[in-house]
């Protein structure tokens, strides 16, 4: 059941909160995956995954959380829950499931089978982020980003589920896509390139305001506009 990674691993970090932001047939699907993953039926989440919709090409993927769910529990988290059998974990890791997300509570899918004694799994779950920052560093820089999206958004006035850092500590060379409902664009978060210090560049814009392009360096110290479209 172990599949071969990704060549390329695309980060999309699903920011959707209301289900009235999704359209009916991806929160079909949506819906369709979540009753999959959360009954534990991991070869019918499989057949899902493996969908190649050309018109719904990000409406499900192994990250994916039940639109509307303010926990913050993905598929690896209620694989941790169960204590599903190894292989399944493996598939969902090779599937880019990402070891580092945290409920809204905090908490890994390694914290969450170390929580309830599923201790081999756990080992199987830990993180391994290609890149290494300290959890401080961390919380400072998400604070400061959630700041940056907040700012960015607040006309749109959505609740959103704000990125983490996680995604880019283990793809460290990949951009992840924040897609904000409303917004017509999003966000394009990435580490800058000969910083200093872990510096996270992220790119916004609207397809509907004109001249609302801009990008912002992130660190744990702040925020900085360094490049802005007139």
């Amino acid at each position: 059941m172990v599949r071969p990674a990704p060549a390329a691993t695309q980060l999309l970090w699903d920011a959707v909160l209301e289900r009235s932001d999704l359209e009916p047939t991806v929160l079909a699907l949506r819906d369709a995956l979540s009753d999959a993953v959360e009954a534990g039926h991991w070869a019918h989440v499989a057949t899902l995954l493996d969908r190649t919709d050309d018109d719904l090409p990000s409406a499900l993927s192994a990250n994916a959380l039940r639109a509307g769910d303010r926990s913050g529990t993905a598929p690896l988290h209620h694989a941790a829950r169960q204590g599903a059998h190894p292989d399944v974990v493996d598939d969902l890791v090779a599937r880019g499931a990402w070891r580092t997300l945290r409920t809204t509570d905090g908490e890994t899918a390694e914290a969450v089978a170390r929580r309830l004694g599923h201790a081999s799994l756990a080992d199987r779950l830990r993180p391994e982020p290609a890149m290494v920052m300290d959890d401080e560093a961390v919380a400072d820089v998400e604070t400061f980003l959630r700041a940056l999206v907040e700012v960015r958004t607040r006309r749109i006035a959505r609740p959103l589920r704000h990125p983490q850092l996680g995604p880019l500590l283990e793809y460290p060379d990949t951009t992840m896509w924040v897609r904000v409902p409303g917004m017509y664009g999003g966000f394009a978060c990435r580490w800058a390139e000969d910083t200093s210090e872990p510096t996270v560049e992220v790119r916004s814009a609207s397809r509907v305001v004109g001249g609302s392009g801009r990008t912002h360096h992130v660190t744990a110290e702040g925020v900085e506009l360094v490049a802005r479209v007139l």
